[in-house]
């Protein structure tokens, strides 16, 4: 039996039938069925952020994750729902990868299977590492959202669960438990800076945040090319894009969803912007200072942060997300020469 944690609501007031927000009792399970299959992530300081920053800055190492991202935590929940026959039939998704290894992983350690869609642009280093977890693999369409129609009318077909990567509250809630975890090892921070892609992640931590920790600022990431959130925020309704044009495949969706929309817009004081070659000195820099591997969909993180585009306070505490590490070395050696740095 794990530990539930305690998220008194006495010192905040939700309308949960109303607001957009995941509920604590959701929280509160996810937290239990993440904490019986996983291990907790380091969480690091960072002397050289701190340093350059004027914060005090801190890394949650969601890149040691066994799929080598925070994915497998809304994996786990997911999957836990399921009853028995749902777990025989196995799981369907769309993935740019990183989405589909954590589901891949979770349905291998409940007694299930996985089949997962993946966009032509997946990499070919996240299609093998499918392939090492035994998925059932089919590429279909330039997109992820081309995947996701096949995957969707696939899961239907053939009466599987399907599970959204983003848009599917027990995939939120179980990304959401990385904000216990952080409470737990360290000072309650007073900014936390996650990337967006669909919005699932910053969706869990800003619910996860608001039950733990109310004070805590939430601060969001995208890349020029895959905006779609800050696009969506500026016109106060979902954008889609015509195409996701940034190397971080990762947050490679080009439309969100209406309720990861308002969760953002009632939670999020901010969200930054980067060019992908601000990424790619990230990961160098973090890798040359911090002996850490990240893809540029954390990265970008730490270029936000370090450009000062996130509004922060000197001497405040910054946890940085680090939330995949999901590249391999030829693809980083191609950025760093296509971006010359």
């Amino acid at each position: 039996m794990c530990k539930i944690l305690s998220m008194s609501n006495k010192s905040i007031s939700i309308k949960t039938r109303t607001s957009p927000l995941l509920g604590s009792h959701e929280l509160k399970l996810a937290a239990c069925n993440v904490k019986s299959w996983l291990k907790p992530t380091p969480l690091i300081r960072s002397a050289y952020l701190s340093e350059v920053t004027g914060a005090e800055v801190l890394l949650k190492l969601e890149c040691l994750q066994p799929t080598r991202s925070f994915k497998v935590r809304g994996g786990i929940n997911a999957v836990c729902q399921l009853d028995e026959q749902g777990l025989r039939r196995g799981v369907v998704t769309a993935s740019g990868g990183n989405h589909g290894l954590g589901l891949t992983y979770a349905a291998l350690l409940l007694g299930s299977r996985a089949t997962v869609f993946l966009p032509e642009s997946t990499a070919c280093h996240k299609i093998e590492a499918l392939k090492k977890l035994d998925a059932e693999i089919i590429i279909e369409g330039a997109s992820w959202d081309d995947a996701n129609e096949s995957a969707m009318e696939f899961a239907a077909r053939n009466e599987r669960a399907y599970i959204h990567p983003f848009d599917n509250e027990h995939v939120m809630a179980g990304q959401g438990t990385i904000v216990a975890e952080i409470l737990e090892q360290g000072p309650r921070p007073d900014l936390i800076v996650a990337s967006i892609g669909g919005g699932g992640l910053l969706s869990g931590i800003a619910s996860a945040t608001t039950w733990l920790a109310p004070g805590t600022r939430i601060a969001g990431v995208e890349t020029e090319g895959a905006d779609c959130m800050s696009r969506s925020v500026r016109a106060r309704k979902l954008v889609e894009l015509p195409a996701i044009t940034s190397i971080a495949d990762s947050l490679g969706a080009r439309r969100s969803r209406e309720r990861q929309l308002a969760i953002i817009r009632e939670k999020v004081s901010g969200i930054a912007v980067v060019d992908d070659r601000s990424s790619v000195e990230a990961i160098l820099s973090t890798l040359d200072h911090d002996k850490v591997l990240l893809e540029p969909a954390a990265s970008c993180n730490i270029a936000a942060l370090t450009a000062k585009k996130i509004d922060y306070a000197p001497g405040e505490t910054v946890v940085v997300v680090a939330c995949g590490g999901n590249i391999d070395l030829a693809r980083l050696l191609s950025f760093r020469e296509r971006f010359g740095v």
